[in-house]
């Protein structure tokens, strides 16, 4: 598949019916779409980027759920191009179908596609909705700050999101953002935890690199965890019954690591507070 100075496009096979049906198989009929923004686009990287949702017609008159990204010269460059850099969007496309590669959970692409307009580089992405999911943000609300949690739950859940940053770890990527809202729980519990928003991720060949960094980021953000929860889930991460030395010592830096970025925060907007 070659996308570069031309609209070529990426059209999941299982879903070409479906977009034919919609007549949306060329990247223009699918930027032309009309999506209500979740939230403002974001402004960065010198461009633009969004994400909406909207629902497909099927053959079965079922409705299809799908999320919508569109950006415009949103881009990260490479050294392959240095200067103008390429649709980050190309980089999460790419990403999701290296994990699909490995089994590990994440977004199903539907539709991906790039091309130059009017000296602007722009990026459309549309993935399959999670439907039945729930972001691990509002699973561990629900779980963990209850008057009455389940324990039984707590651990399930702990057990599910561990398995899946283990397999995304073991598969030699970093998150580089592996924030609770970027990890999707089944609200049934008996699917795997979804990994999402890779747009930032990338291969790093040292494993102690991709644990410490990312597993930093989650431990900060996980609220309401308490000690023996974060314990449960470092065995069930590196699936042992037992720490061993290396285990600890790593364990112990990602504890320093993320409690110094959190009082670092919190310093932050004390300060900016004063201002």
């Amino acid at each position: 598949m070659k996308l570069l100075h031309k609209p070529d496009v990426y059209i999941a096979p299982r879903h070409q019916a479906t977009l034919v049906l919609n007549k949306i198989t060329t990247f223009d009929a699918v930027w032309d779409l009309h999506v209500d923004w979740f939230e403002d686009p974001n402004e960065r990287r010198g461009g633009w980027s969004g994400v909406g949702r909207i629902d497909l017609s099927t053959s079965n008159n079922v409705k299809l759920g799908v999320f919508l990204k569109r950006q415009e010269n949103h881009n990260r460059k490479t050294w392959l191009h240095p200067l103008h850099g390429m649709p980050t969007f190309l980089f999460e496309f790419k990403m999701m179908r290296f994990l699909a590669s490995k089994q590990v959970p994440t977004l199903v692409p539907i539709f991906f596609g790039f091309h130059q307009q009017n000296g602007s580089l722009q990026a459309a992405l549309m993935t399959e909705e999670l439907a039945g999911f729930q972001s691990l943000e509002d699973a561990t609300e629900k779980s963990f700050a209850s008057k009455r949690p389940s324990l039984k739950q707590q651990r399930s859940l702990i057990a599910q999101v561990a398995q899946t940053v283990g397999k995304l770890h073991r598969a030699g990527v970093q998150h580089r953002s592996l924030y609770p809202k970027h990890l999707f729980v089944d609200k049934a519990g008996k699917r795997d935890v979804v990994v999402i928003d890779l747009e930032k991720s990338r291969t790093k060949w040292l494993p102690v690199m991709r644990t410490f960094y990312d597993l930093s980021t989650l431990n900060r953000h996980a609220k309401y965890w308490s000690k023996t929860s974060r314990l449960c889930f470092y065995k069930q991460y590196f699936q042992v019954e037992k720490l061993n030395i290396y285990q600890k010592w790593l364990l112990n830096l990602i504890v320093k690591r993320s409690s110094r970025q959190k009082n670092h925060g919190t310093a932050k907007k004390v300060y900016q507070g004063q201002k």
